[in-house]
């Protein structure tokens, strides 16, 4: 075959051109990529995206303290049965953690004349929940929109102390705790222009942007001193151990469900309001915690765990027998749903 002088000059650079960049005509410099290879964005949970990384709410020096049961993306329930340091006694704490970022959950409050936590859940197509309060005069309700009680109570009142804070949420994901104060009537007007769709009221707030408000609320009494005031008198009201309900939101936007059994010797023995602001902070240290209602009332529930029938996990008093049956009818009650 001939080969005009064109021909072997183009036969020349072509040579040139696959020797210099490779057989498959790709550039092989690693210095120097390829423009035409996408890029691809980071991801929104990597760790170079802090804005929305999520960190263990429960503290990783505790977790071995705890049975902790993941039951769903975003919906875990934690289980403490043991002898707490910050309390020094032994304790029974139920925590269910509802991570409100994933979208797949919605937290309601619920209103009626007086029912139990299980049958309302059930009723209601509830996963989870934790009673609420029952005092209606002293603690501020809305439902649904619907004021149900803005507390009738007279200031100056023994109980008007019981609505410094409230838990607040839209009926879905957006929830969140408000410390209205110590003045009970500013309190109470900050409810009135907050636009949340369900807000309830209860006190103390234990927790309020990590001021730790709940270790000074009561001052500084001897038990003697505590049992001496009336037993609606704040200070020996949250000074001294009963079971409790307590509401939590964590920086990162977890919801916690939180149970502290009492009234049970050498088995569950209930904390003060300073004792349950120290083990939250030790435990999950959250932004935002508050009271609610405790006592008798207290009570939770989690779909398909505790008791047959009832699904109640801790340890009721109302019954006087240590089983999970000894539920209190209360007026409201907090219920997690699935969207």
């Amino acid at each position: 075959m001939k080969f005009t002088k064109l021909t072997i000059a183009f036969l020349s650079v072509f040579f040139c051109l696959v020797v210099a960049c490779g057989s498959d005509g790709i550039n092989d410099d690693p210095k120097t990529p390829d423009v035409t290879e996408p890029v691809t964005p980071n991801e929104p949970n990597e760790p170079d995206n802090p804005s929305v990384v999520k960190v263990p709410t429960l503290q990783k020096n505790v977790q071995g303290e705890w049975k902790i049961d993941s039951i769903d993306d975003g919906f875990i329930y934690y289980n403490y049965e043991r002898y707490d340091d910050v309390s020094k006694a032994q304790q029974i704490v139920n925590v269910l953690e509802i991570d409100l970022l994933t979208n797949k959950y919605k937290v309601e409050f619920t209103y009626n004349n007086g029912d139990s936590l299980s049958t309302t859940a059930q009723v209601r197509g509830a996963i989870g929940g934790i009673n609420g309060g029952y005092e209606q005069e002293a603690i501020y309700i809305r439902i649904n929109g619907t004021n149900i009680s803005e507390v009738t109570l007279p200031e100056g009142h023994l109980r008007y102390w019981k609505h410094d804070g409230a838990l607040y949420s839209d009926g879905k994901s957006d929830v969140g705790i408000i410390y209205g104060g110590r003045n009970g009537k500013a309190a109470i007007d900050t409810y009135k222009q907050h636009s949340a769709k369900y807000l309830l009221a209860s006190a103390p707030t234990l927790i309020d942007d990590y001021n730790p408000l709940g270790e000074t609320f009561v001052g500084n009494y001897t038990m003697e001193q505590l049992e001496s005031f009336d037993y609606e008198d704040y200070r020996r009201h949250q000074g001294v151990r009963h079971p409790r309900t307590v509401v939590a939101v964590t920086e990162d936007k977890d919801l916690l469900l939180v149970t502290i059994d009492g009234r049970w010797a050498g088995k569950a023995e209930g904390m003060s309001a300073k004792e349950v602001t120290l083990f939250l902070k030790k435990h999950f240290n959250p932004q935002y915690a508050l009271n609610m209602d405790g006592g008798g009332s207290t009570t939770m529930y989690v779909k398909g765990k505790g008791a047959a029938k009832t699904d109640v996990v801790n340890y009721p008093t109302d019954n006087g027998v240590f089983n999970h049956y000894g539920q209190r009818r209360v007026t409201t009650h907090i219920i997690v749903k699935r969207k």
